[in-house]
């Protein structure tokens, strides 16, 4: 999610936003030039507040990554097929819907097809599970080849 929302709002970062606001007041030049250096003293602490919100929220984000991480491990362990499956399963049914909407629809629209609708929130949604998925999956592949090397997961000698 990041900042975009402050970006997308002010057209910049907070302390643009807090600038291009103190320009939209029809003020005399003395109280701009006033509201101007009290925005300059406390320009510091704006990107302070900015910079820690930002960590903030990656802090938030990289813990809910985590806790996917490790549910996606404890249903690898699982020997219930549908525990394990269902993230193929989910990715074979967004790639029909992308074959569906942009492969196949422009071809046969006359004849009938109708584009396959999925929300916004559920492909991002979707698309981060995939890709933790796929991630993780690369890791303990890469882990388990470097182990049957006679390596440990971090590339040294095993003793």
């Amino acid at each position: 999610m990041g900042l975009g929302f402050i970006k997308e709002l002010f057209g910049g970062s907070l302390l643009d936003g807090v600038k291009g606001i103190i320009g939209q007041f029809k003020l005399s030049p003395e109280k701009k030039a006033e509201l101007e250096a009290l925005f300059e003293t406390q320009k510091f602490e704006l990107a302070k507040i900015e910079a820690e919100y930002e960590a903030k929220l990656l802090d938030h984000e990289s813990r809910i990554v985590e806790t996917v991480n490790a549910t996606m491990r404890e249903e690898a362990k699982s020997e219930h097929w549908l525990q394990w499956a269902w993230r193929p399963i989910v990715g074979l049914t967004f790639s029909g819907v992308i074959i569906n909407n942009f492969i196949l629809l422009p071809y046969f629209v006359n004849k009938g097809l109708l584009p396959v609708s999925i929300p916004d929130g559920i492909w991002s949604t979707m698309l981060v599970v995939l890709g933790v998925a796929a991630g993780t999956r690369g890791w303990e592949k890469v882990t388990k080849a470097k182990n049957a090397n006679g390596k440990e997961a971090n590339g040294l000698p095993k003793k």
